[in-house]
């Protein structure tokens, strides 16, 4: 998400303690694409920024070419476009917009199946449980957009009483499959904290941390320089391996798309 407290004193703050940060029922889905073997499967997740909506933004996703597309900040004026530009390119597009940075969507070449929205515990954004139904067996896949590091006092506090909040949203989430899913991905709102070790805990690993040095998925200029860091993630299941990882340099969002290429785990 887009910091929504601007000031050069709380940003420069907020740099200075090395953060980072980041409806309406589904409506379409239906029989996978034709397609050749498939040597791995790729997701993107990416965080629009419901405060900048572009036409560059839809292309990043288009151009991006992943087989499922995790979406965070999709509001109800977003959602047209994205199905005007890409529902003829993927067989299931759900939607649950939201005029916050509470909307989502999901992209898919593949079925999918909603398995739950669970409501944030701490009044914040609902997360989404989903199955997908991909050539090389079904994914479990938690879609999160989590606690923003802000409280009632601004950046500076938040950041150091908000970890708790995620690490909650994220106990509360994990649970939906009836153990943990093959993947946990979104934005994060935390590069390292209580909610990624939590993750971490389940027995996840991150995508990324397989193709150091990793890049940051997240900038925002400030009349005292650019912050950028790394709230988005893709974490995944013993039973899967990422082969490839990539942040795309593209899109009008203030977050950049971040791509893995999945397979199965020897």
């Amino acid at each position: 998400m887009a910091p929504h407290a601007r000031s050069p004193v709380a940003l420069a703050g907020w740099a200075a303690a090395g953060l980072v940060a980041g409806g309406c029922a589904p409506e379409a889905s239906g029989a996978p694409a034709a397609r050749g073997p498939v040597p791995g499967l790729s997701m993107l997740t990416y965080n629009v920024n419901f405060e900048q909506f572009s036409e560059r933004t839809v292309a990043a996703i288009a151009e991006a070419r992943a087989d499922v597309v995790f979406l965070q900040e999709v509001t109800p004026g977003f959602e047209p476009a994205l199905r005007a530009a890409l529902a003829a390119e993927y067989a299931t597009v759900l939607v649950r917009p939201a005029s916050n940075e509470g909307g989502m969507a999901v992209l898919s070449r593949f079925p999918v199946e909603e398995v739950a929205v669970l409501d944030s515990p701490v009044g914040r954004f609902p997360a989404w449980c989903l199955r997908v139904d991909t050539p090389l067996g079904p994914i479990d896949a938690l879609h999160a957009h989590l606690h923003p590091p802000l409280d009632e006092n601004g950046l500076l506090t938040g950041y150091f009483t908000t970890s708790e909040a995620r690490a909650a949203e994220v106990e509360a989430y994990l649970g939906c499959f009836g153990g943990p899913p093959d993947l946990v991905l979104g934005d994060l709102n935390e590069e390292a904290g209580a909610a990624v070790d939590r993750i971490v805990a389940t027995g996840l690993r991150d995508a990324a941390s397989a193709f150091p040095p990793t890049r940051r998925t997240w900038t925002w200029p400030t009349p005292l320089g650019e912050l950028e860091g790394r709230p988005d993630h893709v974490f995944v299941g013993p039973d899967w391996r990422a082969r490839e990882v990539a942040v795309l340099e593209s899109g009008g969002s203030d977050h950049r798309p971040l791509r893995v290429v999945l397979g199965r785990a020897p």
